[in-house]
């Protein structure tokens, strides 16, 4: 794979700072990590990228990333970039058209791992005929399983037009959200495209698509996901605020404020 049989767009030097590492004292402190991306199309000479629909726009590629490793928590860079190339390689959803990449080649620094002796790097290159994708169907809509491994799952919800994920609580999963795009109203708000949620536990949350057009969310669980987590509860009286918990990945701002 290289530039005589596909055009690339490229993110270089982006820099996460996030939980990552099996050491313990790496379970408490956030370090960085500096991310390099190669996305591979094939090539339209003077025709590539007439529209952000004909290419991709990379704010939503730099947000995905920065929100996987974010709310992952890996233990491994290893897991980490082969969760990052089942993101990126996935069937564009109905609410973010693009071109879906031929190919994805990431690789994750992790400058602080040695104490300067030297700079590990963990880099691999994906095809995107060799993802296989699960998928599964419940009451709000489809789930497409983009990933699992031992730290996390990576989900993308798809909530149809009219349709509703019912207000719900987890007690033992980690779970954070990250909206795709505008439409979707949480806890009856709208809410824009490019904000996400790291849910406390027990923290009531419901989603309603009220446009005509298939919304979705990517979702990572830590764990995996477990039905037996998901949670059913009343509509409350008064909504719990979700702003202390919510943080901006793409979008005009890069980061919002409460």
């Amino acid at each position: 794979m290289n530039a005589a049989t596909h055009d690339i767009i490229a993110l270089q030097d982006l820099r996460v700072t996030c939980l990552v590492g099996i050491h313990p004292h790496e379970r408490i402190t956030p370090q960085p990590l500096v991310v390099q991306l190669k996305l591979y199309f094939e090539r339209k000479p003077g025709h590539f990228g007439r529209t952000l629909a004909e290419s991709l726009d990379y704010g939503f590629v730099c947000g995905d990333v920065a929100f996987l490793l974010e709310a992952a928590q890996f233990q491994l860079l290893e897991t980490a970039v082969e969760a990052i190339c089942a993101t990126l390689l996935m069937t564009p959803p109905p609410d973010r058209p693009s071109i879906r990449p031929d190919a994805v080649e990431v690789s994750i620094q992790k400058p602080q791992a040695l104490g300067g002796k030297a700079v590990p790097v963990v880099t691999v290159l994906r095809h995107s005929e060799e993802m296989q994708y699960g998928i599964e169907y419940n009451d709000f809509g489809h789930v497409d399983i983009l990933h699992e491994n031992q730290d996390c799952g990576v989900y993308l919800l798809h909530i149809p037009a009219g349709g509703q994920i019912p207000a719900h609580i987890h007690k033992f999963m980690g779970e954070a959200e990250l909206v795709m795009s505008r439409g979707l109203l949480l806890q009856g708000q709208p809410i824009d495209g490019g904000i996400a949620h790291l849910w406390p536990l027990e923290f009531v949350h419901q989603y309603d698509n009220p446009t005509d057009t298939t919304r979705t969310i990517l979702c990572v669980n830590r764990p995996k996901f477990d039905p037996a987590d998901e949670i059913a509860v009343p509509v409350p009286e008064t909504w719990p605020d979700p702003r202390p918990h919510r943080k901006r990945f793409f979008g005009l701002e890069t980061n919002l404020k409460p």
